[in-house]
């Protein structure tokens, strides 16, 4: 049975995004026949259909945080996994801030759509969906929302994927063992209000968590100007480990070592 991750879109940070000089909508998880939406962001329905992929076939959606660029789709896909809440079924996995509060993202109503299945992410949070278990990693420390890296794992392999964050000493422990890791880049430089990793920081990571192959994803306007592909060589030479950097629509089958995208500037994505 092929497991696969296809990178719906690969924007990341508010310019990226808005712009859509690089489409988002977040990841599709194939897994052991398992069907997961992760990060759900602007454009997620959209781009399944662009894609060929039939929204109506989700088993879960996951929510590391519930930032707009990683939950604006949530409800929408709801619907659709549910066949417009007239067929309800599935699961949602997302943190507490998202779910209650003074600013939840997922509508109470749609909430019926999978009658009230809902899991509460949080720190030790672990959950099988058949033969894929789905855990928090760490809790991430990210601009005052509940942000959680997570490792999802099946059939003897283990993908972890790091959100939005700052760096921290415990981060690397927390992802060793991984065959693949996905890790959100949106900066080249660091600003300290906006919580998020560097070149340097993904190096350090790399260098101590030692995954299989890292997947460099959720690119800002920095990082764009830079080529993503670029930068991930760069990080794949500090850091000894195979580095890639996701495209647009890109399919990783887990099954095979995934090769290089081609260089893809800023003028080529600009056309």
């Amino acid at each position: 049975m092929m497991s696969e991750i296809v990178f719906l879109g690969t924007a990341g940070g508010r310019m990226v995004v808005t712009s859509q000089l690089r489409k988002s909508g977040g990841m599709w998880l194939e897994l052991n026949g398992k069907r997961i939406v992760l990060d759900p962001g602007p454009g997620c329905l959209l781009r399944c259909v662009e894609l060929g992929i039939d929204p109506a076939g989700i088993d879960c959606i996951v929510l590391s945080h519930k930032h707009i660029d990683h939950s604006n789709d949530v409800n929408i896909m709801i619907e659709a996994m549910s066949g417009g809440g007239f067929k309800p079924k599935g699961i949602l996995i997302a943190p507490g801030d998202s779910l209650e509060g003074d600013d939840p993202v997922v509508l109470r109503y749609v909430r019926t759509y999978i009658k009230g299945n809902i899991k509460v992410l949080k720190e030790s949070f672990r959950y099988s969906l058949g033969e894929v278990d789905i855990e928090a990693a760490t809790k991430l420390e990210h601009s005052d929302v509940e942000t959680y890296g997570l490792k999802f794992s099946f059939g003897g392999k283990t993908i972890g994927y790091i959100a939005d964050t700052e760096y921290f000493d415990a981060l690397p422990e927390a992802f060793k063992g991984c065959d693949y890791l996905i890790i959100n880049m949106v900066r080249m430089t660091r600003v300290k209000m906006l919580q998020h990793l560097i070149p340097i920081d993904i190096i350090n990571i790399l260098k101590k968590a030692r995954p299989g192959v890292a997947i460099l994803n959720h690119f800002g306007m920095q990082v764009v100007k830079a080529s993503p592909e670029a930068v991930a060589k760069k990080i794949e030479a500090e850091s000894g480990v195979r580095t890639i950097a996701a495209g647009d629509g890109m399919r990783l089958d887990l099954g095979k070592v995934p090769e290089r995208p081609k260089d893809m500037t800023l003028e080529r994505f600009l056309g």
